[in-house]
């Protein structure tokens, strides 16, 4: 068995038992969703069922600390040796109880339970309450808590939040045993779209795709001074996209790319702060948009191609901007470009393995970091000195075949999102052993065993990668199905109407610091889900496309990883870093303040999102040049500092670039174009681009 297996069974008994309980339960999660994904052999229903029940005996083996007998905290030692036990038990009966009395529940009950049915549903939601608590903290199972007393006790809340009250029994019911709330369409999605493809991602993981997007990365910005600070942007595109969470991205990542851009003399909070903004920008990018773009389509009934067509160029705007605002970044502190080492290595092309220590605290090192010398990673991240072209494109085949298979099934064939999935994590298999074979030095014994190590460890990442988010699911499934109860999303949005005046840019003001309050230290999916339910029906009442309300939406959502105080990404990096939390903060919010104008682009130019050629090109880039004007005047770099006026003058061209659809009527897209002009002559002036072409102009014969 390969180290990467093998290294947790060398711990303690107890360690040894979570590892190998995780690793069974993964591989017979993954199986059992891969056959569902392939066969549908049961209802949606049941198979919701199922999948809680196995993802939340995962969650709870997954939250057990093997050490908590030397633990000083009684309430820890009782709660690890008692409370966590009881949680693995209760899951398993609850999910036997459930699959056993399906049939009865679904359609015989006709909305009569007994009192059993009644306490499995309560202990139920009280179970998902807890789990959720112990993977994400407070945030999101407080939200669930307060709307629990919300429904329970609405007659005594005032104004807007007022409604009759809902019975103890009906709450409990609704949300369980009806198999709606926790077993509604959130988890409809989660159990079926976004599992198989955080199965793919883990998949791709385990068989190196964060060395390779970090190879990727280190090769493209080889002739640019940039370049160890834009391997981090494009190694977080590549994971984030697939990843669903900020934070988890950026831990992931983020214990790479961090140490190599401090060791290129990038400060310790810039550092922090352009893997933060890298990490939730992932999100955004399809083809599958860290899980949201299934649940987008499943509520807006546009479907998953639709969607991806509509995101991909704010993507690209979105990463284009942090391209150049990283770039600046890095020259405005000086940071040149030197040679891609650090204490990093890659074992057999299947996983980055890196030491976090610093002076400040020489024990903060990652579980599975190592060191290793200059000459290993140089000739690692070297395309002169390593692989022939050939092997080269065989060592990314694991990554490249399963996407190419992927929008093979999904554009040519027209399968389904969730079968397309299936295929393209199945051809993961026979393409990283062909791999292995081809690019191992090892014996042909080492190099198989390893290989199987390594894909039965990719089934408990992909598992263990869902739990957590599964759990938000579910807490979010409830909370919703509390909203439906009590009537309030419909009287928040028109609320919201009511506020601004029916004026759009007012409503699009308080839908944006409603989306980023409503996101503060939630995973992503859960961020969008609750967002969306309560802000982008406001949008559409005044007019606004449903796709583009809920793309609005789901931006802030994302960018809520940023904003103090909570800035869950920012927690993340900042640990990883050794930095002041609150420098990381403003980085990142420095860092990503085009960010924050983009989704309001959305809302007059719709062209952008909805694709008319050649006016959707003319407009990709008109708004490019916008953005990237706002990151040169806010980071105050070009080639050097800035004057105040050119500075103040760039901002306005730039937002007259981006919002002219608002106010120039029929001359909008000649003004658009004018302004972008007038921005690229000052790019072009302060880099001296139009120098260098007045000199070859005058040293040119004209008389010849």
């Amino acid at each position: 068995m390969s180290e990467l297996l093998t290294r947790p069974l060398r711990g303690k008994p107890l360690l040894r038992i979570k590892y190998l309980l995780l690793l069974v339960i993964g591989v017979v999660a993954t199986a059992y969703h891969l056959w569902y994904a392939r066969s549908y052999p049961f209802s949606i229903g049941l198979h919701m069922v199922i999948h809680l029940g196995l993802l939340a005996t995962l969650t709870s083996i997954l939250v057990f600390d093997p050490d908590f007998r030397e633990a000083d905290n009684l309430l820890a030692k009782i709660d690890n040796a008692v409370v966590i036990p009881v949680e693995f038990l209760v899951s398993i009966g609850l999910t036997y109880y459930l699959w056993s009395n399906y049939q009865r529940l679904a359609f015989e009950s006709l909305g009569i339970y007994t009192d059993t049915d009644i306490l499995v549903g309560g202990v139920l939601i009280l179970l998902v309450l807890d789990l959720s608590r112990r993977t994400f903290g407070w945030v999101l199972t407080g939200i669930a808590i307060f709307g629990l007393v919300y429904a329970l006790y609405g007659q005594f809340f005032p104004g807007i939040l007022q409604h009759q009250g809902v019975s103890f029994e009906r709450l409990i019911t609704a949300n369980t045993v009806e198999l709606a709330g926790i077993y509604g369409q959130i988890l409809r999605v989660g159990s079926t779209y976004i599992v198989i493809f955080i199965i793919f991602a883990g998949f791709l993981e385990a068989y190196g795709a964060l060395s390779y997007f970090i190879d990727l990365g280190a090769r493209a910005g080889r002739n640019i001074r940039s370049g160890v600070t834009q391997t981090a942007v494009i190694a977080s595109l590549g994971m984030a996209s697939v990843n669903g969470s900020a934070a988890a991205n950026s831990a992931t990542t983020g214990a790479f790319t961090i140490p190599l851009m401090k060791r290129e003399g990038i400060r310790s909070e810039t550092a922090a702060a352009i893997e933060s903004v890298a990490s939730s920008g992932g999100q955004v990018m399809p083809p599958i948009m860290g899980a949201a773009a299934f649940i987008m389509a499943e509520i807006t009934g546009t479907g998953y191609l639709g969607i991806v067509q509509i995101g991909l160029l704010p993507a690209l705007l979105f990463y284009g901007t942090i391209v150049v605002a990283v770039h600046l970044i890095t020259l405005k502190e000086g940071a040149g470009k030197t040679d891609l080492v650090s204490d990093a290595e890659t074992k057999s092309g299947t996983s980055v393995l890196i030491d976090t220590r610093t002076p400040e605290d020489p024990t903060d090192v990652n579980d599975i970091a190592i060191g290793t010398t200059d000459e290993e990673l140089a000739a690692q991240l070297d395309p002169e000195g390593s692989l022939p072209l050939w092997k080269q494109l065989v060592k990314s085949s694991f990554l490249w075949v399963p996407v190419g298979v992927l929008i093979y099934t999904l554009v040519w064939l027209r399968y389904g999102a969730l079968l397309a999935g299936f295929y393209a994590t199945i051809s993961t298999v026979p393409v990283a052993f062909v791999q292995r074979l081809v690019l191992s030095d090892e014996e042909l014994k080492t190099t198989v065993t390893g290989f199987v190590a390594d894909t039965l460890d990719a089934c408990r990442i992909g598992i263990e990668n869902t739990a957590p988010i599964t759990m938000a699911l579910a807490v979010m499934g409830l909370f919703v199905g509390i909203l439906n109860l009590t009537g309030f999303t419909q009287v928040f949005a028109s609320t919201l109407v009511d506020l601004a005046g029916g004026v759009l840019i007012l409503l699009a003001i308080f839908a944006m610091f409603a989306a980023i309050l409503f996101g503060l230290g939630m995973p992503t999916v859960a961020a969008y889900i609750v967002a969306v339910l309560l802000i982008a029906p406001a949008l559409v009442n005044v007019g606004v496309p449903l796709e583009t309300a809920h793309f609005f939406v789901f931006y802030f959502a994302i960018l809520s990883a940023l904003t103090p105080p909570v800035a869950i990404a920012c927690i993340v990096t900042t640990r990883i870093a050794n930095a002041n939390f609150w420098q990381v903060c403003y980085k990142a919010v420095l860092l990503g303040l085009p960010l924050f104008v983009l989704p309001y682009v959305f809302l007059v130019n719709p062209t952008l999102l909805y694709w008319e050629f050649p006016m959707t090109l003319v407009t990709f880039f008109v708004l490019y040049l916008g953005l990237a004007a706002i990151s040169v005047a806010v980071i105050n770099y070009i080639d050097g500092p800035l004057l105040l006026p050119v500075r103040v003058g760039m901002v306005i061209v730039a937002l007259v670039a981006l919002f002219a659809n608002a106010f120039a009527g029929a001359y909008a897209e000649a003004v658009q174009v004018v302004a972008a002009l007038l921005l690229l002559s000052v790019f072009a002036w302060k880099t001296r681009i139009y120098a260098v072409l007045l000199a070859r102009f005058t040293s040119t014969d004209l008389g010849s």
